[in-house]
């Protein structure tokens, strides 16, 4: 499959982040090639905060702390393997050794997301877990009352995945489930559900447009039967979204979700 190149530039918007943050227009590959390269970015300037935190902390002190900041670490790892799944879907190839890839720190957030918050490095404290972490982690709210109850309904699934990330134990309606959610879904688009929202839009509506939009390499797929969440294989429309929505749910969470706790030291 011949792959749309899309050149991302450097804009006051976007920080010194090469990913720009993406403005709405009528979708094509092009745009969904330069959504999912800017989520590879988002996800991967959110691991050297945590690696910094936890890598400051003394050894055989403050160990449940440091569990803590590794467990978000595996999570945000996770993140970057369903982002690398959903891209190998669809025909693009996940590139790490990108240099535009290199997060800057301090900086904003790669493609416009969450454009007030700072992030940087530092040993862990009370303040950086407050000012960076918890701003990175922060439920997104609010939800139109048909999107809370759509995904009231989808908390009642429990997606049960083979080996291979397959899943096994849903109906074709609770399948798509998803796709009804984010039609619903108000999120803020300059926040983390918002950026998510819009690359479900792009991909739902250029899989009814277009008959081989998931035509990429199935062996490319990647899978983690241990995973700290959720690692699906990406085949089709349904498991594409299935795969934002956890990304969504580990990486914010949602202010009407009760199964979302707060992180430690945020008031609950």
């Amino acid at each position: 499959m011949n792959e749309t190149v899309s050149n991302p530039t450097r804009t006051p918007e976007a920080g010194d982040h090469a990913f720009a943050r993406a403005v709405p227009k009528a979708t094509d590959r092009a745009e969904l090639h330069s959504l999912l390269r800017t989520a590879l970015a988002v996800e991967h300037a959110t691991i050297p905060p945590y690696l910094t935190a936890m890598y400051s902390l003394k050894d055989g002190k403050n160990r449940e702390v440091g569990g803590i900041i590794r467990s978000v670490v595996m999570q945000e790892m996770l993140h970057l393997a369903l982002i690398g799944n959903i891209m190998n879907a669809v025909g693009v190839t996940p590139r790490f050794d990108d240099p535009d890839l290199v997060p800057v720190y301090p900086g904003p957030l790669p493609g416009g997301v969450m454009p007030d918050l700072e992030v940087s490095l530092g040993a862990c404290s009370i303040e950086r877990v407050r000012q960076v972490f918890m701003g990175v982690e922060l439920p997104e709210a609010p939800l139109a009352p048909a999107g809370q109850r759509e995904l009231m309904s989808i908390s009642g699934y429990d997606p049960q995945l083979d080996a291979e990330g397959n899943i096994q134990n849903l109906t074709e309606e609770a399948l798509d489930a998803p796709r009804r959610f984010f039609a619903l879904a108000d999120y803020d688009e300059t926040t983390i559900g918002g950026f998510y929202q819009r690359i479900a839009q792009v991909l739902t509506d250029l899989d009814e447009r277009e008959k081989n939009l998931f035509s990429g390499d199935p062996r490319r797929q990647v899978s983690w039967p241990h995973a700290p969440g959720r690692l699906y294989r990406v085949t089709n429309l349904q498991t594409a979204l299935w795969a934002i929505l956890e990304i969504i749910d580990q990486g914010e969470g949602h202010a009407q979700d009760p199964t979302v706790g707060p992180l430690p030291g945020r008031a609950s």
